[in-house]
């Protein structure tokens, strides 16, 4: 008997399975945020204490005051699967049982590791920020909330930085370039919002800093989800390159 579980427990975290991770990341991070607007806008879109937002409440505005437990778990199950998924979407580059890529340059090795490490770090940070996200714990949230997004923006950019090759490299995977590229791009669009969401919240513009934070964690969790595509086997085949038809000897 325990030898069923164990090998079932083996099935089910085998690698062709890693691809849930992003995608439980994605979905409970979308599923937190649209149950605390939800929330917000079905009681009458209320003003709570301390908020400087009058029209459109920041995150933590909500979560401080009303579903702690919903945020605080939500945060909890997106902290563990996001570095799941950064875990994962490094492991499969250098697994013999994915892509292979043993012989990748030593700087893409360095910055991988760097990427996960800074994933680990945003993680932690999110999970302390849902559990000290209170009316007098204002500094330590703001301490927090830097360091959720500096690790956030230091492995998107390194894991973008790792996968380059994919997007412009000489050997491409089948099915892998648009993935790359869309989530290159995701990864373009939260860095401008995020920007732009410092500036105008340090220069007082609430309601437009107030969107911005909005879109930009809701376009997060569709980051997260993206990685999807970097993990799944394709028609459940081994990962193949787009040039290995051309390269394979023709059969007489």
């Amino acid at each position: 008997m325990a030898r069923d579980w164990t090998r079932t427990f083996q099935d089910f975290f085998t690698i062709r399975r890693l691809w849930l991770f992003p995608l439980l990341a994605g979905s409970f991070w979308f599923l937190t945020l649209t149950i605390l607007l939800v929330r917000w806008l079905a009681i009458g879109r209320p003003q709570y204490p301390g908020q400087v937002n009058p029209w459109v409440p920041f995150i933590s505005d909500i979560a401080a005051h009303q579903f702690k437990p919903v945020f605080i778990i939500g945060c909890a199950v997106t902290g563990i699967t996001f570095f799941g998924t950064v875990w994962a979407v490094h492991h499969v580059r250098y697994s013999p049982q994915f892509y292979g890529l043993t012989n990748d340059a030593r700087w893409r090795r360095v910055t991988s590791s760097v990427a996960e490490i800074a994933g680990l770090a945003a993680a932690v940070s999110l999970l302390n920020l849902s559990i000290f996200d209170t009316e007098d714990a204002h500094v330590r949230h703001r301490h927090l909330l830097m360091g959720t997004f500096g690790g956030l923006f230091v492995s998107a950019v390194a894991t973008t930085a790792v996968w380059w090759d994919q997007i412009w490299g000489p050997t491409v995977f089948v099915g892998l370039r648009k993935w790359c590229l869309f989530n290159t791009f995701l990864v373009v669009c939260q860095f401008s919002f995020g920007l732009s969401f410092v500036i105008l919240m340090y220069q007082g513009h609430y309601r437009s800093s107030g969107i911005l934070e909005w879109c930009l964690t809701y376009m997060g969790s569709l980051w997260l989800a993206s990685f999807v595509g970097y993990i799944m086997f394709r028609e459940g085949e081994r990962p193949r390159l787009e040039d290995e038809a051309e390269r394979q000897p023709l059969l007489v």
